[in-house]
């Protein structure tokens, strides 16, 4: 009783702290005590009693309304025995919202791993040691870190990749196998079942075990069917690799946990011994869950200077695979019904999944001046298809778009701005830097997203014209955005986007070096009927395929841009349809190098009528063109300018004109004195603008480079 009542007092000593000062203040320290006061000079030691004092200073009849409470962390590592879960009674209010902050330069680190020690060392160099939960299955992991850096299970081959030879077993339902070639499966590999195939589609990957092995017809054979066999999802010379591979142990900076025996094996690096080394593996899938409800939403919650790191994932037992995004990877930050909730200046790293995912009801929140590395997954989902999320508390009815308390429920305005994503797709290639689902008015700005291996922003989740898309009026603005795709997966861009999506803006963004395996790497790209979309003041440069390209769509307008030097083609355009697909012009486009100016399918560009129909399906002009050798017979079936005018009625007020930019080759497109670049109607803008405002201190934990187990490159020649 005594000690109750202790906790009590102090509370109250703090809420007549703040009648005088506004504020109530609660600290948290690593060498705490949560039999403790919470007061600066007897903190508490977990964040959860902090949330508990939190919940009585808002409950308590002394506070005055509104009560204003600082949750103050001092630096340290905070180990996570579960996620930590706010509740609408640890927010704020309008005028006072909850803080939970960082105490001094030393950032607090929340952890969902545990350090693993008891090494022995063998006499192949190998140090080991045993494991008992995970021996009695009560603990499994798939990642490790040694001194913050991310290691990798033994895998074949140990560089580059098998390509498989076909399907195995395709029918309606899916497809149950992969057939292999050669000797490079073994059905006498241990513990098979712990095996994992990666295998690379077009623009998606597969993560599958086997439930055997069929040497005579050279199948892998998995547990349960696998969902799609469309061309872009099937096995046929598909590149992959055998993951957690016994055999394949032995390589330095390789670890591999042997279930069966609970036995951890790691092959250290040079220089590295159990003394000087620290080994963490993640425990808990979760790390943070904002959870409000429909009537009683979380709200005006702020955290700032705050570590989140290490995050679980782990391959179901009948294998993973999405056609799209990594949509079904949860993230190791959750917001459900949540309001008003600021994530600031803090750090998000060594992750399964993605960073962190906006579910239902998750309104006007924001996400600012973070650092999002080393993801297993991608950075941001926004929106449905929701996974992951604690649907048994969700709200009923959450596409709906107003409820009867006036509440917003659908998940929307969300901002994101000023964050570095970068180091993902280490687990799920396939993801994306931020994804905008179902949903509007967000607002994506002033990031940089760089080495991932498909798309840095994609909004929109219907393919075509046939229903409405609850993506509109989002807004992707001043983002640096590179090293996007590095050969690894096909058909991407920097910005993509779905759908109907009227009042969307993509514009003033610095896109570069986006390179696709085989096709696609570009830089804007509208695909299946994107419509209603406006993109300007973009600058696109050293991309594979295209700066812009539209698959199909309808009424998009693409102005103000620079488009150069892309490897195959400058714009691309693909599916006629009747109705105009896009207007392009003020544009400068610009290359050094053998690609083309305008590739893939151009028809319907000619000015007319037919049968009561408009033969133009997309107007161009007008642009500036230029190729750096200054030769002239740059359009479709190398015609001039003045040919190509003539025969299409296209470009009118077009020039084939040096833009005179101050250096290309170095990625500097500023224009000199005497440009013509005004004449086609370009107003020039300041690409030094784009990518993270300096704001505040960012974490101190740095963004360095992620190791990767994909065969990488940035461009042709790599």
């Amino acid at each position: 009783m005594r000690r109750l009542i202790g906790i009590g007092f102090v509370l109250l000593v703090g809420v007549s702290a703040a009648l005088a000062g506004g504020v109530t203040r609660i600290y948290v320290s690593p060498s705490g005590d949560d039999t403790a006061s919470g007061s600066w000079w007897r903190p508490f030691a977990t964040f959860g009693r902090a949330q508990q004092a939190v919940a009585a200073a808002r409950a308590s009849r002394d506070a005055p309304p509104p009560s204003c409470i600082e949750v103050l962390f001092a630096g340290g590592d905070y180990l996570l025995e579960e996620p930590l879960l706010l509740r609408p009674e640890h927010g704020g209010t309008p005028a006072c919202p909850v803080v939970y902050r960082a105490r001094g330069a030393t950032p607090p680190v929340f952890s969902g791993g545990r350090a693993i020690s008891g090494w022995t060392v063998g006499p192949d160099g190998a140090w080991r040691t045993h494991l008992p939960q995970v021996q009695a299955g009560q603990w499994d992991f798939a990642q490790l870190f040694v001194n913050g850096e991310r290691r990798f299970r033994p895998r074949l081959p140990k560089r580059g990749y098998f390509v498989t030879a076909g399907d195995f077993e395709k029918n309606d339902a899916g497809i149950n196998g992969f057939l292999y070639q050669s000797n490079d499966v073994s059905a006498a590999w241990a513990n098979l079942s712990d095996i994992e195939f990666h295998v690379l589609h077009v623009w998606s990957a597969s993560r599958m075990r086997a439930a055997s092995i069929d040497p005579a017809a050279r199948a892998v054979k998995f547990p349960k069917t696998r969902p799609f066999n469309a061309y872009w999802s099937d096995f046929k010379n598909r590149r992959y690799w055998a993951e957690n591979v016994k055999e394949a142990f032995g390589t330095p900076g390789e670890w591999y946990l042997d279930k069966p025996t609970g036995t951890l094996a790691y092959m250290p690096l040079p220089g590295e011994t159990p003394a000087n080394t620290r080994v963490e593996a993640p425990r808990l899938p979760q790390l943070l869950i904002f959870q409000g409800f429909e009537n009683q939403p979380l709200s005006h919650l702020t955290m700032e200077g705050l570590v989140f790191r290490q995050s679980q994932w782990l391959t179901p037992p009948e294998g993973n695979f999405t056609p799209q995004g990594e949509m079904n990877i949860p993230a190791a930050v959750e917001f459900v019904n949540a309001r008003g909730v600021g994530l600031l200046r803090c750090a998000f790293t060594q992750l399964g999944g993605y960073a962190m995912g906006f579910g239902p009801g998750a309104h006007s929140n924001t996400v600012a001046h973070c650092l999002m590395t080393d993801l297993g997954a991608g950075g941001v989902k926004i929106g449905p298809p929701f996974v992951g999320y604690r649907m048994a508390e969700a709200p009923k009815n959450v596409l709906t778009p107003d409820a009867p308390d006036g509440l917003a429920q659908t998940t929307s305005a969300i901002t994101v701005s000023d964050c570095r994503i970068t180091g993902g797709g280490r687990l799920h290639p396939a993801a994306h830097g931020v994804w905008v689902g179902h949903s509007s008015f967000n607002r994506i700005l002033n990031n940089e997203i760089s080495d991932l291996y498909y798309t840095a922003v994609s909004l929109g989740w219907v393919w075509g014209y046939a229903e409405p898309s609850r993506a509109h009026h989002n807004e992707v603005a001043f983002n640096r955005m590179h090293h996007i795709g590095q050969g690894v997966l096909s058909d991407m861009g920097g910005v993509y986007t779905l759908g109907l999506s009227p009042g969307t803006t993509v514009h003033d963004n610095v896109i570069h070096d986006v390179y696709a395996h085989d096709y696609g790497g570009w830089g804007l790209y509208t695909d299946e009927g994107s419509t209603g979309i406006r993109m300007w003041n973009n600058l696109v440069y050293n991309v594979k395929t295209g700066g812009f390209h539209q698959h199909y769509g309808r009424d998009n307008v693409i102005e103000n841009n620079i488009f150069a030097n892309s490897l195959k083609d400058q714009v691309q355009r693909t599916r006629d349809e009747e109705h105009i697909s896009f207007f392009f012009r003020n544009n400068l486009v610009y290359w050094d190098n053998d690609g083309t100016l305008l590739g893939s399918n151009w028809k319907g560009g000619t000015r007319g009528e037919k049968d009561g129909k408009p033969t133009q399906h997309y107007e161009l002009g007008p642009n500036l063109y230029w190729h750096s050798t200054g030769k002239q017979e740059i359009f479709p079936g190398k015609k001039t300018l003045a040919q190509w005018q003539a025969e299409t009625g296209q470009d009118a007020g077009s020039l084939v004109a040096d833009p005179l930019f101050v250096a290309p080759a170095a990625g500097d497109f500023r224009l000199k004195p005497g440009s013509p670049a005004d004449r086609v109607g370009f107003k020039p803008f300041d690409t030094a603008s784009a990518g993270p405002r300096v704001s505040g201190r960012l974490p101190r934990l740095a963004a360095r480079p992620v190791p990767t187990m994909y065969e990488t490159r940035a461009r042709l020649g790599d």
